[in-house]
């Protein structure tokens, strides 16, 4: 950079051009820093317009004009400094940098298969993010939603909260659900045969509101409110359901108040490696919260999750459901489907109790791709006097996992299952436990 010290009259009319040559103290400064002022030398130069000369302090006695005007070029100076110093101080500025937190929303629409619904599409999403100030501290909080079809006039649309604030002291969650899913009934108990299946249509509006609050460290209890209308479309004549016997049979209304207690050290919602679950739940359905049913459901839901090394984690689970009173068909303890071993048709088995254990084994081969081998045992029973007297199913299957959401660790899973005489083919979301 050149810093310019330049003298002339007081009459603002420019000196000739080889006077004004004379007249520059050029000064050589770094390109990249600072801007250092230097005073001119002791030595001026004034320019006398009509003499046409200059006055130099060094030989002459006496000035031709007593105050000289020194003339600065401020902004050819500031636009040579822009100039010669934007790309050092862009590179010296650091670039902003990226909330590691910001909310993200991911939309796409999908194919599907499970045995109960066959192959179906629709179009779904999941937003993720972290609520509250305390950002880094706070669990991913998350919104999943969907709407499918299938060509057997079924459809389903879900909305699915999940949402932690103030440093995970409270949580809220539940579900907005309105379907018409063609099912198959088997009949209740633990002997059920194929041979006895017949088809229904329901049609259910259900909602689910819970909220949760931080008791002690990891502890947490909470209230839930479960509100369920279904409408019995069709039903195969004939069969169990046509004859009326079976409560629920002609469909009805439930509605029902919970509360809950829990005990949570995982170390992620969607996908957890390490930590444990231990979640315990009572609702009661009656004619004072507006049911057409009476009855009681406890559930106690163990998860452990250990890690194997990186990327590897083996998920342990526990589940138990008992029910007691005028239970709905629709609302006993269901064995199978997605979640509740897998490889079953959900629902294919059904009692007022239900115990599950099974493990999965999850790795993570990239950051995108990864695998899982899963097994489960599970007994079905009307009392728990009846426990392990009946016949205990099995399966054990394998799947592929595709993490859409890296940050946060949502994935969508294909699992292959095989039970007794029975095999399912599951494309979903989220991981079964």
């Amino acid at each position: 950079m050149l810093i310019w010290h330049m003298t002339g009259t007081r009459s603002g009319r420019p000196p000739d051009i080889a006077a004004a040559i004379r007249s520059f103290d050029v000064t050589p400064a770094p390109l990249f820093g600072r801007i250092v002022r230097r005073p001119p030398p002791v030595k001026t130069a004034v320019y006398n317009w009509p003499a046409g000369r200059y006055y130099d302090s060094a030989n002459d006695a006496s000035p031709d004009m007593t105050k000289p005007l020194r003339i600065v070029p401020l902004a050819a100076l500031f636009a040579c400094g822009l100039f010669l110093r934007g790309p050092a101080a862009a590179a010296e500025e650091p670039a902003p940098e990226r909330d590691p937190y910001k909310a993200r929303l991911i939309g796409l629409p999908f194919v599907y298969y499970s045995p109960e619904t066959k192959l179906a599409f629709g179009v779904g999403g999941v937003l993720n993010f972290r609520a509250g100030r305390l950002k880094e501290q706070t669990r991913t909080s998350s919104i999943w939603a969907y709407a499918s079809y299938n060509l057997a006039r079924q459809f389903t649309v879900l909305i699915k909260p999940e949402v932690y604030v103030k440093g995970n002291s409270l949580i809220f969650d539940g579900s907005l659900r309105y379907e018409r899913t063609p099912q198959d009934f088997y009949g209740v108990g633990n002997d059920t045969l194929s041979a006895d299946r017949e088809s229904f249509t329901p049609r259910i509006f259900a909602v689910e509101i819970g909220v949760k609050r931080r008791v002690l460290g990891a502890l947490f209890g909470g209230l839930r409110f479960d509100f369920e209308r279904l409408t019995m479309e069709k039903v195969e004549t004939g069969g169990l359901l046509d004859a009326g016997d079976i409560i629920g049979s002609r469909g009805g209304m439930i509605a029902g108040l919970g509360a809950s207690l829990g005990w949570d050290t995982r170390d992620a919602v969607l996908f957890p490696r390490d930590g444990a679950l231990l979640q315990f739940s009572a609702d009661a359905y009656g004619a004072a919260a507006g049911s057409d049913f009476t009855f009681n459901r406890l559930e106690i839901d163990l998860r452990k999750y250990l890690p194997l090394g990186t990327d590897r984690v083996l998920a342990l689970q526990t589940y138990v459901v008992s029910t007691g009173g005028d239970v709905p068909f629709y609302k006993l303890a269901l064995l199978g489907g997605d979640s509740h071993l897998r490889g079953y048709y959900k629902g294919r088995f059904r009692d007022k109790g239900l115990v599950l254990f099974q493990a999965e084994y999850r790795v993570l081969i990239t950051k995108r791709i990864g695998v899982a081998g899963f097994a489960g045992l599970a007994d079905i029973f009307s009392g728990f006097k009846e426990l392990g007297q009946g016949n205990v199913k099995f399966s054990a299957g394998c799947g592929l996992r595709y993490v859409i959401n890296k940050r946060d660790g949502a994935t969508v899973r294909f699992d292959m299952a095989w039970g007794e005489a029975s095999f399912g083919l599951y494309i979903t979301a989220q991981e079964a436990f």
